[in-house]
């Protein structure tokens, strides 16, 4: 759908890894979410290239250090794409013993990892962390609200607001023109209920969502007559699809500083739903068409986040 402000590169080239790190830290971006499947996968090869670029940049500007964590997809376990996979628990090691390395997200010194995950086995992914890194020794932040037994924060990840989703239909998101911002409010609602537990949030905010030009956005099942390409407009008629997801953020940021009991739990960590996930169209990265506009407005909220999260914390 788009086309990289650099044209097309490969994610393993310095030059490419350098500038990505620089274009981020100009418009407010601190660090990046490497989404990663498995220690076998082709996604840990671009990891390491990544990191290798990371280490350079870090080093030539120490005034300008980036960040990263680990985004594990649940799809690590499964033989894709001629991948063999490995336990869980081996994936845990060798992310601790080859991944974490000192620009890594660390809160209170616990590294952070988000699951995008395809069952409601958070319990299992906190039994492997806590063999692997010690008890209660790194974060985990679970997808969706309330909290689940095991993870310590939750994340909002890009879908429409829930009743606009029917899987029963040939679009299963049936209302394109809703951006997920029902859905957001939703998440943070679960997490500030009384007893959830929930001891942070990561928000998401997004430009939009296309992946009908994707494999996994049809049926896998050929007796199932529904294609399921899922579809959120960049603008709708309620407006800028960004600009609508951050706006609940930053809404309920105030609520946080202001201390409102219905926004008790604090956000500080905020997801741009993506820099460069081009297959399903929630770029931020410059591009040749949009160019920079949605970074400049990240910006924006970015500056106007932070000086909340320093003023009122």
């Amino acid at each position: 759908h788009h086309i990289p402000a650099r044209g097309l590169y490969d994610s393993r080239d310095p030059a490419v890894i350098e500038w990505q790190i620089r274009t981020a830290l100009e418009y407010g971006v601190g660090g990046f979410i490497l989404n990663w499947y498995g220690k076998h996968s082709v996604e840990n090869m671009i990891t390491l290239h990544w990191l290798r670029g990371l280490k350079q940049w870090n080093e030539a500007h120490a005034d300008q250090p980036f960040y990263y964590f680990i985004s594990f997809d649940s799809q690590a376990q499964w033989p894709s794409e001629g991948k063999i996979p490995v336990s869980l628990e081996e994936d845990f090691v060798y992310i601790r013993d080859h991944l974490i390395r000192d620009a890594y997200l660390l809160r209170d010194g616990r590294p952070i990892f988000s699951v995008f995950p395809y069952e409601d086995n958070c319990s299992e992914w906190r039994k492997v962390l806590d063999k692997v890194f010690g008890k209660d020794r790194a974060d985990l932040i679970w997808k969706g609200a309330p909290r689940r037994k095991g993870d310590n924060a939750s994340y909002a990840w890009v879908q429409p607001d829930e009743d606009t989703v029917d899987f029963s239909k040939p679009c299963c998101w049936t209302q394109p023109d809703n951006v997920g911002d029902g859905y957001l409010k939703s998440v943070y609602a679960a997490a500030n209920d009384e007893g959830s537990g929930t001891e942070y949030l990561m928000t998401g905010v997004w430009p939009g969502f296309n992946n009908q030009f994707v494999s996994w956005a049809w049926s896998p099942n050929p007796d199932n007559p529904n294609i399921r390409p899922c579809v959120i407009c960049r603008e709708s008629t309620k407006g800028n699809t960004l600009e609508l997801t951050w706006k609940v953020y930053m809404d309920y940021l105030k609520d946080w500083s202001k201390k409102k009991a219905f926004a008790r739990v604090p956000a500080p960590l905020i997801q741009l739903v993506t820099w460069n996930d081009y297959a399903e169209t929630t770029t931020l990265e410059p591009t040749r068409d949009y160019g920079t506009a949605p970074l400049v407005l990240c910006r924006e909220k970015l500056m106007e986040a932070r000086k909340f999260w320093q003023t009122s914390r």
